[in-house]
């Protein structure tokens, strides 16, 4: 019976992070910057912010078990899938509306104590994209099954992202999650609240209805699934996280 539980855990895992590989890289353009539209008015702006605010909010992307105290760290590489379609019916509506905005984002994770783990995420500047971001995960892996390879987890995660410097937005979340470790297998699912405020440039150069700096803030739910696999000190780990729109992810890393 556990041999069978595992094999099918593992077969269910492995499936995942095939289809969610598969549509993260089918479309996966050049790296490109997100056309924000001009002329927003304020309902504009609040679905922007859930748009991109959200969707650029922090991910673990890691295997649901605690880093291991002091000595446990982590680093790794992740590309996230940005939809932003629906960007394109808002403000001035734009000539050609994009679909898909790919983009790497580097990672280091740290174990402190008691199960409780950090992670700092950021993305440096670059012309191509015209897009930076910083923030970091507190994760508390609060409870650990005896007998089974089950635990939860509370994290709490915040983001900092400049869009082509007409948009700022900072997200915090809170996120309780499932995991179930098999062998080098594991599976994890959750969600929790979200909330995310935008300050949009105005003036020449800006994208607000009134040519005035403007700042809305939004609150939303957001749920989450992921798979990961370990190989040796590698693992790779894919997600999809879904807010108003669906964000698939994926993570290259090592776990010492």
């Amino acid at each position: 019976m556990g041999r069978m539980f595992r094999s099918r855990s593992t077969l269910f895992a492995l499936l995942l992070i095939s289809g969610l590989s598969a549509s993260l890289l089918k479309p996966l353009p050049a790296l490109a910057k997100v056309e924000v539209p001009t002329g927003l008015d304020r309902e504009d702006r609040r679905e922007t912010i859930r748009i991109l605010g959200f969707a650029s909010s922090g991910k673990v992307l890691s295997n649901p078990y605690p880093l291991g105290g002091y000595q446990g760290i982590e680093a790794g590489v992740s590309v996230e899938n940005l939809p932003v379609e629906d960007l394109a019916r808002l403000g001035n509506t734009l000539a050609t509306p994009q679909k898909d905005v790919s983009y790497p984002k580097f990672s280091i994770g740290k174990g402190l104590y008691n199960n409780i783990d950090f992670f700092v995420h950021f993305i440096p500047y670059s012309e191509k994209t015209e897009l930076s971001q910083y923030g970091g995960i507190l994760r508390w892996t609060a409870y650990q099954a005896k007998f089974l390879p089950l635990n939860l987890s509370f994290l709490m995660n915040f983001n900092n992202a400049n869009f082509s410097n007409v948009l700022m937005t900072r997200s915090i979340g809170l996120d309780v999650i499932g995991g179930m470790n098999v062998d080098t297998v594991a599976i994890f699912v959750g969600g929790g609240p979200l909330q995310s405020r935008g300050r949009f440039v105005g003036g020449t150069g800006g994208v607000t209805d009134s040519n005035q700096l403007e700042s809305e803030t939004v609150s939303g739910f957001h749920t989450v699934v992921g798979a990961n696999v370990q190989f040796s000190r590698a693992f790779v780990t894919v997600q999809i996280d879904r807010y108003v729109t669906t964000v698939y992810s994926a993570k290259l890393g090592l776990r010492f």
